[in-house]
């Protein structure tokens, strides 16, 4: 499967889903000031996260979706030409690359992804492209979890190995206890969703040598 970055913004949709009853309205994030992600890492990868949070909390426009395309594509090439020894963790979270289908251009989408792994299934987070602004546009479900929507099977990059998986929305109690997992890791997680309009959705990723054959 090819594994060149490509921007998704093509793929992208504003789609409304999920159980909005957990949703806190908030205040949106207005200055760098106020940006401080609670993360257990390095001050590279703190800086790095935190321009990014940063980012997410504006407006989506042209400007930002093409710093946000650079840091995208240039994460992407420091895990790929590292074998995930750089940019292999966010924080407390290992990291993987996800590659796609997009359901839109029909050419192989790649992005990083802080993953959680439970008895060799991989577990990873919806978190939208950017926070709901007050008064303003709201968040939208990410490129990748509309891709997988469309077409389940995908491929993740692990270090040097890459695996054949297929993606599956979670949902009741295995949710909550892979939610539980990333908030304990990286409390700031919640803050994404206290600034959605939507229930965030939970992924897993199944390796196919896991699936049964079928008949």
């Amino acid at each position: 499967m090819q594994t060149t970055p490509k921007p998704v913004a093509d793929d992208a949709m504003d789609m409304s889903m999920g159980d909005t009853s957990v949703i806190r309205e908030t205040n949106a994030l207005t200055s760098w000031s106020t940006t401080r992600p609670e993360l257990n890492a390095g001050p590279f990868m703190r800086a790095f996260v935190r321009f990014n949070v940063y980012l997410y909390s504006k407006p989506p426009g042209g400007i930002q979706k093409r710093v946000n395309k650079f840091f995208l594509n240039f994460n992407i090439w420091a895990y790929q030409q590292t074998q995930g020894r750089v940019m292999g963790r966010f924080g407390d979270l290992d990291a993987l690359l996800l590659h796609t289908l997009g359901r839109k251009s029909g050419k192989i989408r790649t992005v990083p992804l802080g993953y959680q792994f439970e008895n060799g299934i991989f577990y990873a987070v919806a978190v939208p492209g950017h926070f709901d602004v007050p008064g303003g546009p709201k968040a939208i479900h990410p490129a990748w979890y509309l891709n997988v929507k469309a077409t389940p099977e995908a491929t993740i990059d692990i270090g040097r190995e890459q695996i054949d998986v297929v993606a599956e929305e979670v949902t009741g109690a295995e949710r909550d206890r892979i939610w539980k997992m990333y908030t304990d890791v990286y409390p700031f997680i919640w803050e994404f969703q206290n600034r959605a309009s939507r229930l965030i959705p939970v992924v897993k990723f199944t390796p196919k040598d896991m699936l049964p054959a079928k008949m």
